[in-house]
């Protein structure tokens, strides 16, 4: 199994949001232990604080809103936590920082509701887990941020092989793997929800392309979605204007040429200006960035040092 450790991301906005649903999942984690414990400790059994626990009410077992709500926010055990924060942290904050944090949280919540409702629909079964709604953060991170590099490894026996791909290689590995999952437990009860993670990640995907088609979020300049990789959109490059006259007296220097049947002379295109910050790593690395992240905090793709870009 591949397990990513970085993603190479500037951010545009200090992803607080996520950090702080990190946390939070995290300490419902260790309330939920202690629940389990003391309620055993009090001569209870695990079945019993399913029916009778507190938290126990948050696992996805109907069409009640608290499990379709809370489902999310519960794990199963300490691996289960660990490796949905992993892809937590690395790809929420980066879409995090995309959305704001203000809108990061509906977000979340919804993707993951519109996962457990697909469950209910087509496969039932209790649920618990955040990897839907996580499933949902990556497919809006494929459409962002296709072009940018995961930092992965794996255990070959005993020793670690660490490699860096483009996103959407990786991603695009992991769904298939969902998809290939969902194939072969067709007929069997419990284990993985691959169809939460499915549904997940789809919904996270179209959410992703609709905020880029209603112009809610905007590329930097520097930055390149899925649907320019493919060619479905294009920047928008701003119309030429004179430097020595009012936006009004060009158009209305423009409709009086047209009047008269006169041909217009387009203005001499001028020389763009450096929209770049270039400076050099202690490794010697020369890096390049535009000037839109002057100030931000960046890796170099060398030593993975971290650096704050230079204001010029």
């Amino acid at each position: 199994m591949f397990i990513p450790y970085r993603v190479d991301v500037p951010f545009d906005h200090p992803p607080v949001m996520n950090r702080v649903m990190v946390l939070v999942v995290i300490v419902i984690f260790a309330l939920l232990v202690v629940e389990i414990n003391q309620f055993i400790y009090q001569g209870g059994t695990l079945n019993e604080y399913m029916e009778k626990g507190i938290l126990a009410q948050l696992v996805l077992r109907g069409w009640g809103i608290k499990g379709i709500f809370g489902y999310m926010w519960l794990h199963g055990g300490l691996l289960h936590l660990l490796g949905n924060m992993i892809f937590l942290w690395l790809f929420g904050n980066a879409v995090c920082s995309k959305l704001g944090n203000v809108l990061y949280l509906p977000v979340y919540v919804g993707l993951g509701m519109i996962a457990a409702i697909t469950h209910l629909i087509f496969a039932g079964g209790s649920m618990i887990g955040a990897s839907a709604a996580i499933n949902g953060i990556v497919g809006m991170y494929l459409v962002f941020f296709p072009e940018n590099s995961i930092s992965c490894f794996f255990l070959l026996i005993y020793y670690p092989v660490r490699f860096s791909v483009s996103g959407y290689w990786m991603i695009l590995l992991w769904f298939a793997f969902d998809v290939l999952g969902a194939v072969l437990s067709r007929n069997r009860l419990g284990g993985v929800a691959y169809d939460a993670h499915i549904s997940g990640f789809v919904a996270g995907f179209v959410l992703a392309i609709i905020m880029l088609k209603k112009k809610y979020i905007v590329m930097l300049r520097d930055e390149k979605s899925l649907l320019e990789l493919l060619g479905f959109e294009k920047r928008q490059i701003p119309k030429e204007i004179r430097k020595d006259m009012a936006h009004w007296q060009q158009e209305w220097g423009e409709s009086e040429t047209e009047k008269a049947g006169l041909e217009t002379i387009p203005p001499e295109p001028e020389k763009p200006q450096e929209e770049f910050i270039r400076y050099r790593c202690i490794c010697g690395q020369k890096i390049k960035t535009a000037k839109e992240n002057a100030g931000k905090i960046v890796r170099c793709p060398k030593c993975s040092t971290r650096w704050k870009v230079p204001e010029n």
